[in-house]
Order: structure tokens, then C-alpha cells, then sequence
């Protein structure tokens, strides 16, 4: 056999035993104690570094439902609550924190049914982090042209040296055409408004920012009520100072009615995701999700159908990229009887199922999945009416198995000791090498250890 053949072979097995492998460890976090009454914690949730953002937007800050985020740190594999972020000029019903977004030491909250100029024409707010852990007052930002009902702030998205909102039902081509606003961050640390999005087929009722992401120097935005709610998104790449759109991809003449495509939208690199969580191919209202990766002429795209079906799961309501994982929210997905919602990971290049993360408490409609973000090995999801005030849940073990699997002297990482106990053992049924508890040390073992080899996640 040839070396290359060998290690073709072995490749393609450890691939396949991760997969089979990987089971995620649900992580601890504290709820805060101070939430008001149905604050629909979990609402939005972002997460970046070791830092999670969690929106509350009918908590009360300085109001009733004036809103409010919640941030935590990750210390020494536990999630701990770092602050409480408000708006100090909010309103009562202003609801801070119905979309967060997270960028290093950044954070940036909608607040779209803030009245600075006229009935929820709406606001965003950014937060800094210093180097002790401490949040800056935030910076508002408003759009230069802003209007009632307008809801500017419904989406955030951060980028590279700038922020994105969202103002869905703006009315500049039309009754709730939408549109998406850009704000450069200064040397000195402030914001100016630097562009106003749209394109020639936003018309009216398209909503479009009502889905929203941003990755590097590109902006992807979604009209998910564009024809009838087929939907539509729409890609604009920055160059220089100008903002210019480089791609859309419509539903108008192969989706249907009501599938609202473009709903949730994430985008990473060289890869881009919409959901369609009310498309009928797979049962009513079962959703699915289409990947679009680039390519030498433009971009392909697939359609990724729920990996267990279920008639009004909503699968695609949210939806998360990272690397080459995504994470998909199912909001009204049936675990045990009970519709409480679900996530579920699926893995390029062939969009594999994976592993599916459930609430630890399942509760009727508690939308499980309404809201989810994925970074490497970590995952949230969040369940907004989960009883009685909303909450969050955190998981580790992604990509790696958590618990460190393969660290079988116990040292905190998987290296050449671990190795040497397995080779020790090879072929025995007894013994420490039989790391997935199989009844042998084999192969297998050995593709663990390999595949677990470094510090302990």
C-alpha cells in the first residue's frame, strides 16, 4: 500500500469518527437575577472571543421594556456574568437588545422602537470594553434621514472598521422597502454615517435589513417579504470608500408564497447562508436553508433540507456560520412532545449532520432556537419565552470532544504520553487506551488521539 494511500485512508476515517464522536457539553451559565417580568432574555445573542452578548429587549433598563443586554465572560470554562448594558436617554418600550452583534472589545444593540424622531423610527448603540473589563457609556447612532415606524436598529451586524443596522421598514422606495445604514468607526473612536444601502429591486413591502450580516469588508442583507415573501438577499463588497453590490440571489420565480428566504442571513469568508424557515419542500412550514459558497465566476449555492423534517419546526429561523460549521435554529421543533425548538450543527463540505443541541428543560413554544451564534468549539442558542423570562444556553464540545477526551494521564492536553498508552495497549480489552469505550484499543483510538491532539478546549 502506498503512503498516500494510507494516509487518504486515514483522513477520510478520522473525519468520519469525529463526526461520530463529537458530543457537545452543555455549559453553565447563571440567568441574571434582576430580569423584569417576560424580558425575552435570549432574544438576540452574539458571541466573540470569550465574550457573550444576550439581549433582553422587555427588561426593563430605565423603563418598562425599555430593554437591556447582558454580557458574559468566559473564565476557566464557565460562563460569568460581566455587566448589565442600558441606554441611559432610553424610553419605556424602546426595547434595547432586540438584535446584538459582538466585534472584539465591541458591541453593538438595536433599540427599533426607540422615538428619537417620531414613533419607533428607532436607534443603535455601541458599547466599548476596556482593558479591565469595564463598558463604556455607549455611542447612539441615528440615520441621516430617519423617519417614524422606520425601526432602524431591528438588525446590527459589526465589520471591519465599521457597523451595519438594519431599517426594515423604511420607506424610500416604497412602503417598508427597507433599507441598511453604514456608520465607519473614527481613529478618535466615534461614528459617522457613511453609506445608505439599497438596490434596484427593493420595492415596496421587501423589508430589506430585515436580515442582516456583516464578515470583513462585505455586507449581506436579506428582504425575506420581497415577492410575496419568497425573498431576496444581497451581497456589497466595500472598496475604497464605496460600498457596491456584487451579488443577489432571488426566490421570485422558484420560491413560494410565504417562504420568507433572506430571514436570517450569516456570512464568513468565502461562505454565505440564508434561511428560508417557512419553505414547504420538506412539509408545511418545515423550512431549509441554502449555502452559497464562492466560486471563480460568482457563487454556488445549495439547498439544505431539515435533518428530521418536522411539519412548523421553522427550520432556518436562525442560522450561524463558523469556519466550516453552521449552526441552524428550529425554533418549534417537537423533542420529547413538546414543541420546545432545537439547534442543529452540520458540517461542510458536504453539510453533514452532525450533533443537535436541545434545551436541558424542554418547555411547550419556549422558541429554543429563535436566536443562535457559533464561534470554533462554542456554541448559544437562545429561547426567549422559555419560562417565564426568556434564557440562554451555552454549549462547548463543537468541534472537539469536551472533556478532553483523549487526555489520558490527565496533564490537559492530548500528546505523545496519550499516544503511548494506546500503542501500550493495542489490541487489548483491557486497559486505559480504549478511549471510546468500544471494548478494544484499536485504530479508532488512535484516530482520536490524533484528532484531539493539543491543549484540552
Amino acid at each position: 500500500m502506498r503512503v498516500t494511500q494510507l494516509w487518504t485512508g486515514l483522513t477520510f476515517a478520522l473525519l468520519v469518527n469525529s463526526f461520530i464522536s463529537a458530543e457537545p457539553c452543555e455549559m453553565a451559565i447563571t440567568l441574571p437575577g434582576n430580569l423584569g417580568s417576560e424580558a425575552l432574555l435570549g432574544s438576540a445573542v452574539a458571541l466573540d472571543g470569550e465574550l457573550l452578548a444576550v439581549g433582553a429587549p422587555l427588561d426593563t433598563g430605565v423603563a418598562w421594556a425599555s430593554g437591556a443586554v447582558y454580557v458574559y465572560r468566559l473564565e476557566a470554562g464557565q460562563w460569568t456574568l460581566e455587566a448589565k448594558l442600558i441606554a441611559d436617554d432610553a424610553d419605556w418600550g424602546d426595547m434595547l437588545g432586540v438584535d446584538v452583534d459582538l466585534e472584539g472589545d465591541t458591541l453593538v444593540a438595536g433599540a427599533w422602537f426607540n422615538d428619537a424622531f417620531g414613533s419607533n423610527s428607532g436607534a443603535a448603540y455601541v458599547f466599548t470594553r476596556s482593558d479591565v473589563g469595564t463598558w463604556s457609556n455607549p455611542t447612539k447612532l441615528l440615520p441621516p434621514d430617519p423617519g417614524a415606524e422606520d425601526v432602524f436598529g431591528r438588525t446590527v451586524a459589526l465589520g471591519d472598521g465599521f457597523c451595519a443596522v438594519g431599517a426594515p421598514l423604511d420607506d424610500d422606495q416604497g412602503n417598508s422597502s427597507g433599507s441598511i445604514h453604514v456608520f465607519d468607526q473614527n481613529a478618535d473612536g466615534s461614528w459617522t454615517h457613511a453609506a445608505k444601502l439599497v438596490s434596484s429591486e427593493t420595492a415596496i413591502g421587501h423589508q430589506l435589513g430585515l436580515g442582516l450580516d456583516a464578515d470583513g469588508l462585505r455586507i449581506l442583507g436579506g428582504s425575506p417579504w420581497a415577492y410575496d415573501g419568497r425573498g431576496m438577499i444581497r451581497l456589497w463588497q466595500r472598496l475604497g470608500s464605496t460600498w457596491s453590490s456584487s451579488w443577489f440571489m432571488t426566490m421570485q420565480t422558484t420560491g413560494t408564497p410565504e417562504d420568507y428566504f433572506g430571514f436570517s442571513v450569516a456570512l464568513d469568508g468565502s461562505r454565505m447562508a440564508a434561511g428560508a424557515y417557512r419553505d414547504d419542500t420538506y412539509g408545511i412550514d418545515a423550512g431549509s436553508v441554502w449555502v452559497m459558497e464562492e466560486v471563480f465566476d460568482g457563487w454556488s449555492f445549495t439547498q439544505l433540507p431539515p435533518p428530521e423534517p418536522q411539519v412548523g419546526a421553522q427550520f432556518g429561523v436562525s442560522i450561524a456560520l463558523s469556519g466550516d460549521d453552521l449552526l441552524v435554529g428550529s425554533r418549534y421543533a417537537n423533542i420529547d412532545a413538546v414543541d420546545s425548538g432545537r439547534a442543529d450543527v452540520l458540517t461542510a463540505p458536504s453539510w453533514m449532520h452532525r450533533m443537535t443541541l436541545t434545551p436541558p428543560n424542554p418547555a411547550n413554544e419556549s422558541e429554543f432556537g429563535w436566536a443562535c451564534d457559533l464561534e470554533g468549539d462554542l456554541a448559544t442558542v437562545g429561547a426567549l419565552y422559555q419560562p417565564t423570562d426568556g434564557a440562554v444556553f451555552a454549549w462547548s464540545g463543537i468541534q472537539h470532544a469536551c472533556g478532553c477526551q483523549g487526555d489520558l494521564d490527565q496533564s490537559g492536553d492530548v500528546g505523545v504520553d496519550d499516544l503511548l498508552t494506546v500503542l501500550a495497549g493495542w489490541d487489548s480489552t483491557e486497559g486505559d487506551g480504549d478511549i471510546n469505550a468500544d471494548g478494544i484499543t484499536d485504530v479508532d483510538d488512535l484516530l482520536l488521539i490524533i484528532s484531539l491532539w493539543g491543549p484540552c478546549p
